[in-house]
């Protein structure tokens, strides 16, 4: 299955790992590696996580306040948000094919 990462997502992504880095660098590491699991976690498991917000699905991202907001096509996964759980709900609504 292909992955397709919005480019907002990808920014949302980049933006946070920035913030954790700039406080130390291996945090900011730390931050990136948990999000890659989560997104091979969805990669391998992409009917696991229950739907949430209409047909959008969500994983969070371990240790961190964040979940990888994703949708499914017939053979891609669409990361359409790296969303911060305690900012602006719902502002990726757009965003989901």
């Amino acid at each position: 299955m292909k992955i397709h990462w919005h480019e907002a997502a990808i920014i949302e992504f980049d933006d946070a790992a920035l913030y954790y880095g700039a406080i130390d660098s291996e945090l900011g590491e730390r931050f990136a590696t948990a999000t890659n699991v989560a997104v091979a976690q969805i990669k391998a498991r992409p009917l696991q996580a229950r739907r949430w917000d209409g047909e959008a699905r969500k994983v969070r991202v371990r240790r961190f306040p964040y979940a990888v907001i994703y949708s499914m096509d017939e053979d891609t996964l669409n990361i359409v948000s790296v969303m911060h759980l305690h900012r602006e709900p719902g502002y990726w609504h757009e965003r989901v094919p």
